[in-house]
């Protein structure tokens, strides 16, 4: 069977492996709809951006989008 993304084991953390046993137990999860399945899961990696985006300090993620600008230099 094709895989779904080329490449997909070089883009995967290590350790982590997603079977086909995994992809077919989210979607029996979801009472075999696909729609389901991709809607739990992009609520599940919203509520994981939401914990990280409160767990990092403002000034860190502040420095990190816009590098190291010197506001007092602004006009």
């Amino acid at each position: 069977m094709a895989k779904a993304v080329p490449n997909q084991a070089d883009n995967e953390p290590d350790g982590v492996i997603i079977s086909e046993n995994d992809v077919d137990a989210a979607i029996a999860e979801a009472g075999g709809d696909p729609r389901e399945v991709v809607r739990a899961l992009l609520h599940d990696i919203a509520i994981l951006a939401l914990d990280h985006a409160r767990s990092v300090s403002t000034g860190y993620r502040r420095q990190r989008m816009f590098g190291s600008i010197d506001l007092l230099k602004l006009p």
